[in-house]
């Protein structure tokens, strides 16, 4: 079947559920084609608490990506990324919230020669409450970054692509290129925005992230729905800006139950039942790594009242092994992740570290 047929099947399927629509690639048949990925940058140079542009790093990484498969070893024939998935934090986090660091990264976003799909982490908002971020109101924050970001259903990027949105949370989104199914979830680090109960601007009730976590959970539903309503079908790619492995419940914060319970219960159960291959895409740790950490037990609370957080399994039995996690580059280690797609292959995805010439 070609890619038009089961985008028309995808198509009729998201109109029956009135969750919108979404366009697929057009530039080829989709079964053999690239993406790069990238996240936690930039960080750097930054005076006095307060972000400095331009960022040199920074800059090498986009146009390495703009430039990519122009004489690199490393490339292949699947030539420059199809477009880039920035899984957020595109500031430092003791760094001030100001809005020029929205609308500078908003002109970096469009540097891409290809699209740019954005998920936002939580220096961008939920820790912008931090006297050395400026003190100001997350949610206050929260808005004006859904407004300069996205004020519609198209990527960032010089060339657009359009995409499905979720109402409510326009920063969720869905599209589809060739046997994959890609979905941005709003998942911040600093334990998803649930438990804080010091600092500024609290949110005694959980209200924010119980709103959004719902909206979440259903986004993910919906992106696995997509997959199963066609054989042709073979991934799920899921990117967001926490690590909720590593940090199921962050030490030394005061948490005293997680806010990524209900992700991990519900990803663990589609990776395990919907014969797929499954990818997660994060942040938020700055330590770049591929693996398969997911059991049928990890992770997860052993107690609960508050939350102790099961170890990780030294030698485990139950690995969940058609899920795969990747870590983004971050922080002062400034280079980015290609991904290769190809339907013809078993694994379907296959993961190329690129490290940027110039850059440490």
């Amino acid at each position: 079947m070609n890619k038009q047929l089961v985008g028309k099947c995808l198509l009729t399927a998201m109109i029956a559920t009135g969750t919108g629509t979404v366009a697929l690639a057009d530039d080829d048949d989709g079964k053999k084609y690239s993406f790069a990925v990238i996240g936690d940058m930039p960080y750097n140079p930054t005076a006095s608490g307060v972000q400095v542009y331009p960022a040199p790093d920074y800059e090498r990484v986009i146009a390495d990506i703009n430039g990519s498969n122009q004489g690199r070893r490393d490339d292949d024939d699947n030539g420059r990324p199809s477009f880039t998935v920035h899984i957020g934090d595109i500031k430092g986090g003791s760094t001030r919230c100001d809005n020029n660091v929205y609308t500078q990264n908003k002109t970096y976003f469009n540097s891409y020669r290809n699209p740019v799909i954005f998920t936002p982490g939580d220096n961008e908002w939920t820790d912008c409450h931090r006297a050395n971020n400026g003190s100001y109101d997350p949610i206050e924050r929260l808005s004006f970054l859904r407004s300069t970001f996205f004020s519609n259903n198209q990527s960032l990027g010089q060339r657009k692509r359009t995409l499905m949105k979720q109402a409510g949370y326009p920063e969720n989104s869905i599209w589809i290129e060739g046997p994959v199914v890609f979905v941005t979830l709003h998942q911040p680090g600093s334990n998803n925005n649930r438990n804080r109960t010091t600092g500024l601007f609290l949110d005694l009730t959980d209200a924010e992230y119980t709103a959004r976590n719902a909206a979440n959970m259903a986004w993910l539903n919906q992106a696995f729905a997509l997959a199963a309503s066609n054989r042709n079908i073979k991934g799920v790619a899921i990117f967001s800006q926490a690590n909720p492995f590593e940090r199921f419940l962050e030490p030394g914060q005061g948490y005293t139950t997680t806010g990524y319970a209900d992700f991990i219960t519900n990803l663990r159960t589609k990776a395990q039942t919907s014969g797929k291959r499954v990818v997660y895409f994060g942040g938020d740790t700055h330590y770049m790594r591929i693996d398969q950490p997911m059991t049928g037990t990890y992770p997860a609370c052993v107690t609960v009242n508050p939350c102790v957080a099961a170890a990780v399994p030294s030698s485990p039995t139950d690995r969940v092994n058609n899920f795969t996690r990747i870590e983004v580059f971050a922080q002062n280690d400034v280079h980015w992740i290609k991904v290769e797609v190809d339907e013809d292959e078993p694994g379907l995805f296959k993961f190329i570290p690129r490290r940027v010439p110039g850059n440490n």
